[in-house]
């Protein structure tokens, strides 16, 4: 289910608290030089459709976000690992300065929560000199408990969960430096602030309430994140460029980090955060519950500082903003544009120094077909678009056929990619004798109407979203295929887990017979001959597209196998969470609106 809503009014954090918080702990953590370790784990099994080379291209957010939030607050021993570079990284084996990490912080989104659990056990192999290991991403937002018990005896699990942003761990470090005794390290200062109860205020929080000499009774839950709403607050990166591990594989990290300056020749696209929040309330998608139904967004000037200095510091130009839907909110994108319109980097202008690409609904753009001109001068070159089905049979967003070719049309004249995200549901068929009801007719359709791209995913339970439960009540979800249970990894989309269809294997060949209608030596032809400003990506995406299908029909071979010949088991009740979770005592933090103390909170949803 959705996540539980803090009260109005209380959703955020107050106005430059962040800021005060981050100077604060940077006096406690001065002349103390803590190793820190951070992983963004990565499991290549999830390596399926288009883009599946962009992953050791693009720079995800959360290595980013989190190193610079770590170094800002004077945690400068940083390294900072991305498994997508160094896949067979090690915690045990790590050494920053010739020092074991004092902290490890893992994160992980659900389909890579696999290694996530590989590392935070090897780290368990320390022993006593393991370091403190704080859980957090999108896995860790929405099913915290599976983070805990990952050996037989129950001991093995992180010893806290960050169920937020960055503003949460911040605060839990700053607890923990306050009350930290000389010379001790981060883990027996966390153990003593958690046996005081000293971190129940603290929203954002998941840990077990004992010392883990078994499975854990319940775990103790301290709420609902509070949100930073001023994005500004949150730190520029600069000095966090230069904390990434090189790539390699061995086990051990390298002597030192990547310098900021080679940075782009492993990771040509970088992640930025511009805007989050989203109007629309699809029952698929977890993020305006994650949202609290609230939209923020950067300044111009902060954003076009980021950007450049970004560009000059690394020689990265190609940047990805991680919106939910940027045209979200006309004035917020409108000021945003025309800053990044007055940006420069090297003393050019954004229009002819950066690749900006980002995300939005085909509904709000057409509400800004205005902006367009705006938009090409700030650098904007492409639009991932949710539009998912074109007759709106699975989610109404306000996309329309003609609404589509308006908007196409539009962005084409300006230099601007469309590129279009597809959901292959129940209700559709793979082709229909008339109108644009079947999936082939739909790529067709978007290729015509001048589409660079086309992305498929199958509609799979999220975790998190308000329509989560109802495929496990209904007996649509897969529990295993041919003896082996559905794992995580295989809820990206790309893999089948969810359909009324006696034979779910005609929905993953539907998908990939989509992918191909639309990546086939015939259309990259027609992209060669198609002579306009998209010409290069049109042609490019092409080339990468039908290499990307060949590889996905390759990795899937045994999964469409066991499809076939494999029998079929389904769930038919929604999973349940690993432990109870609880709040705080009453005795010391009072418990929210309407939940008694020791009473569960509300579930927060499993797939």
């Amino acid at each position: 289910m959705e996540l539980p809503r803090r009260p109005r009014g209380d959703e955020y954090t107050p106005p430059g608290r962040y800021r005060e918080l981050e100077s604060q702990v940077r006096r406690r953590a001065r002349g103390l030089d803590i190793p820190v370790l951070f992983v963004y784990a990565f499991d290549r099994r999830t390596r399926l459709g288009p883009f599946v080379f962009c992953d050791r291209l693009l720079i995800p957010g959360a290595p980013r976000a989190v190193g610079s939030a770590l170094y800002a607050a004077g945690f400068t021993n940083t390294r900072v690992v991305l498994q997508q570079w160094n896949p067979n990284i090690r915690p045990s084996q790590a050494r920053i300065n010739g020092r074991p990490p004092e902290m490890l912080f893992v994160s992980a989104m659900q389909i890579h929560s696999a290694p996530a659990y590989e590392l935070i056990r090897d780290a368990w192999t320390l022993g006593s000199q393991r370091p403190l290991i704080l859980a957090g991403g999108s896995k860790a937002i929405y099913e915290p408990w599976d983070f805990f018990a990952l050996s037989e005896d129950g001991r093995v699990g992180a010893d806290v969960v960050v169920t937020g942003e960055e503003f949460v761990f911040i605060e839990l470090l700053d607890r923990i430096l306050e009350h930290r005794a000389s010379g001790e390290s981060m883990r027996s200062a966390f153990e003593r602030v958690r046996r005081a109860g000293l971190l129940e205020d603290i929203p954002g929080l998941v840990y077990r309430p004992d010392e883990g000499h078994g499975p854990p009774p319940y775990l103790i839950h301290t709420g609902i994140q509070r949100l930073v709403q001023d994005l500004d607050e949150l730190p520029l990166p600069f000095d966090a460029l230069g904390l990434f591990e090189p790539p390699h594989r061995h086990q051990a990290l390298a002597p030192a980090p990547l310098p900021a300056a080679e940075l782009r020749r492993v990771g040509r696209v970088m992640s930025m955060v511009t805007t989050h929040g989203c109007k629309f309330h699809c029952p698929y998608c977890p993020i305006p519950g994650y949202n609290q139904r609230t939209f923020r967004h950067r300044s111009p000037e902060r954003l076009t500082e980021e950007i450049a200095g970004i560009a000059e510091r690394t020689g990265i130009t190609d940047f990805f903003g991680t919106d939910d839907n940027f045209f979200n909110h006309r004035a917020s994108a409108e000021a945003i544009l025309a800053g990044m319109a007055r940006g420069r980097v090297a003393g050019k202008p954004f229009r002819d120094a950066i690749w900006f690409a980002t995300e939005a609904t085909e509904f709000d753009v057409h509400k800004n077909l205005d902006l367009l001109p705006l938009a090409r001068e700030a650098g904007l070159k492409a639009i991932w678009f949710g539009i998912e089905d074109l007759t709106a049979e699975l989610v109404k967003k306000g996309q329309t056929p003609e609404k589509t070719r308006e908007v196409f049309g539009a962005l084409r004249r300006h230099g601007i990619a469309p590129m279009p995200m597809m959901m292959h549901h129940d209700a559709q068929p793979l082709w229909s004798w008339r109108g644009l009801s079947g999936l082939l007719n739909q790529v067709a359709f978007l290729r015509r109407t001048g589409a660079v791209t086309c992305q498929i995913t199958l509609l799979t339970p999220s975790v998190g979203s308000k329509g989560y439960e109802e495929p496990f009540r209904q007996g649509l979800a897969l529990a295993s295929v041919g003896g082996v249970p559905i794992e995580d990894y295989q809820l990206d989309g790309n893999h089948i887990v969810a359909t009324a269809h006696q034979q779910p294997w005609k929905r993953q060949w539907n998908m990939l017979l989509g992918y191909a209608a639309f990546y086939n030596p015939l259309n990259a032809v027609r992209a060669l001959l198609t002579f306009d400003s998209l010409w290069k990506q049109r042609v490019v995406m092409q080339m990468f597209g039908m290499v990307g299908l060949a590889k996905s029909i390759w990795n899937t071979r045994q999964w469409l196998s066991r499809l076939f010949w494999g029998q079929i088991e389904r769930h038919h009740c929604e999973p349940q969470p690993k432990f109870t979770l609880v709040a705080p005592p009453a005795s010391r933090v009072p418990p929210p609106k309407g939940l008694e103390s020791g009473r569960p909170l509300p579930v927060l949803g499993r797939i």
